[in-house]
Parts: structure tokens; C-alpha cells; sequence
């Protein structure tokens, strides 16, 4: 999904609904100019990803759409299941499931996609046409199989052991079926930009102050990071199979300790209140859960006024 309909689609299921004129509003901080919005709203709408109502750009209201709430139940779905490997309670029981196929060249489109699919249910490619999973995801593969067409192109395999000359270890292994090095490195980058955040409300503590919207702002990008990184490129593996130090860890550490010292900021000013509240959820699941009754988005106008 593009960066900016992503963006809409963030804000929009935070708040479960928005006015054209807040959404514009918020969208400015990030550079996103009034046209801009308005395409990629239109877009959204034209696919289901985003509800509209209301007629002439300032009465327009936008809800989540059909496909933006299948989105967001697939996201979930994953973030709980990386929430819950990271804090160890998807233990591996020393079994591997296998995939291997053969599919003629006249349905590429069907192949790459099946490949695709693969790799997103969290599969890493172990050598041509093979790949594997040290997760059952026997269901997810039999449905992606019958949903292709794929009957009889497709061979599931259990196994015990999976073993590469001159791969030494399971962590070794794991780290090259998986092409964890830039994940690594993606990882490594947001715990540094995780931690600036943490010292500049640090020097808030000691009386020193911080540029909101700068911080909401780089706060929104981290948590878009990260989404992204889940969603799309982290496939989620028991933490026993991962290498010592998997700076993952350190990430769900340090977002946690975020979102903690974001939640005790002492925000009067309301526009600063309605930024901060879209990124206390930066432990990414709290903003695609239902809002607090509480929180009250100011009227149209008053932010930023």
C-alpha cells in the first residue's frame, strides 16, 4: 500500500472516524498537501479501503471501508502473533513443515503469487521450489493452494531435521533461509531512533522542552516503520531459533518504554493532546483497537488553530 494511503488508513481506524478538514489537518504535518489527500482518499474509497459520507469537501467524513477492515484484522492477527513470539510464548517443538511445487511456466502469475503468499505467512526459501516453516501453517497453505488452483502442483512435508552443508547450527540456518541480515540492520536503525525520542523526553523531565509536533511527527514515522516491518517483512519466528542479541528485542523493549513515557507527558494544549494521543498507541496494536471513551477529538478547526 502506498506510504500515504497507509498513513490515511492508520489515522482513520485510530480514530474510527474522521472529517475531511482533522484529516487534512493531520496529513499537513507530514508534508502531504490538500490535493494530495483528496486523491488518495478518492482512491481509497473507490476501493473499499475507506467509508465516505457527506457531500462538498468540508462536511466529508471518512470510516473504515469492507477492505481497509480486512487490513486491519490481518494486522492484527500478525502483531499478536509477534507480540507473542518475542515474549517467548510460541515455543518451537523441533518440527519444520515443507512446501515444494512445480508449477508450469504458463501460469507464472499463479507461481509468483503462491511465492509471494508464502513468504508473507512467514515460509523462508530454502533452496529452489522448496520452503519451510517451523510453524504449522498447514491450513494457511492448503487454503492459498485451493484459492490458486494449484490442486496437485503443491506437496506438504513434515520433518525433523533440515540440514545445509556447511551451514552450521540452527541459527545459522535460519539466518540465511530467511535473509535476516537487512531485517537486522532495519531493526538496529529504529532502536536508534527509538532511543533519541526517549532522551528528549528525558530533557523534558529535567525542565528542558521538545518540539511536538517534530516528535509526533518522527513518532508516526517509527510506528509506520515498524507496522511495515510486521506486516510485511518480519516472518515471526520462535525466539529460540533466532540469533543471540536479535535486536527485535530490544525494539518491543523499547517501544514499551515509549509508549509508557509518552502516557505520562502532562499535555494541556489540545492540539498537542489530539497529536500525542494517535501515538501513544506505539506499541502498534492499541490504535487498531476501540477508542477510549474519554478522548474526545477536538472540533474541526480547534487543532492547529
Amino acid at each position: 500500500m502506498a506510504q500515504t494511503q497507509n498513513l490515511i488508513l492508520r489515522i482513520v481506524t485510530q480514530r474510527g472516524e474522521i472529517s475531511s478538514g482533522d484529516l487534512l489537518e493531520v496529513l499537513q504535518k507530514f508534508g502531504r498537501s490538500p490535493d494530495a489527500v483528496r486523491a488518495a482518499t478518492n482512491r481509497m474509497a473507490r476501493a473499499g479501503l475507506l467509508t465516505k459520507t457527506g457531500r462538498g469537501r468540508g462536511n466529508l467524513r471518512y470510516g473504515i471501508g469492507p477492505q481497509g477492515q480486512a487490513v486491519v484484522e490481518q494486522f492484527i492477527v500478525k502483531i499478536l502473533h509477534y507480540h507473542l513470539a518475542l515474549e517467548g510464548h510460541l515455543p518451537w517443538d523441533g518440527n519444520w513443515l515443507a512446501v515444494t511445487f512445480s508449477v508450469p511456466e504458463g501460469q507464472r502469475s499463479k507461481r509468483d503469487t503462491f511465492r509471494t503468499r508464502l513468504a508473507e505467512v512467514g515460509f523462508g526459501l530454502l533452496s529452489s521450489s522448496v520452503w519451510i516453516s517451523p510453524l504449522d501453517r498447514e491450513a494457511q497453505v492448503k487454503a492459498l493452494v485451493e484459492e490458486l488452483g494449484l490442486a496437485g502442483q503443491v506437496a506438504l512435508l513434515r520433518c525433523r531435521h533440515v540440514w545445509m552443508p556447511g551451514v552450521e547450527g540452527i541459527s545459522e540456518l535460519v539466518y540465511r533461509v530467511w535473509r535476516l541480515e537487512p531485517l537486522e540492520a532495519h531493526y538496529r536503525d529504529c532502536n536508534r531512533r527509538i532511543e533519541a525520542l526517549l532522551q528528549s523526553l528525558e530533557r523534558v523531565k529535567q525542565g528542558g522542552s521538545v518540539d511536538t509536533e517534530a516528535f509526533f511527527v518522527e513518532a508516526m514515522d517509527l510506528q509506520g516503520e515498524l507496522i511495515d516491518i510486521i506486516f510485511s517483512k518480519d516472518p515471526c519466528l520462535p525466539a529460540e531459533l533466532l540469533p543471540l542479541g536479535w535486536p527485535a528485542q530490544r525494539t518491543h523493549e523499547l517501544v514499551h518504554a515509549l509508549t509508557r513515557a509518552i502516557g505520562q507527558l502532562d499535555l494541556t494544549d489540545t492540539q498537542h493532546e489530539y497529536l500525542f494521543h494517535l501515538i501513544r498507541g506505539m506499541e502498534v496494536l492499541e490504535p487498531f483497537l476501540p477508542q477510549d471513551d474519554s478522548f474526545h477529538w477536538p472540533s474541526e478547526g480547534s487543532a492547529g488553530a
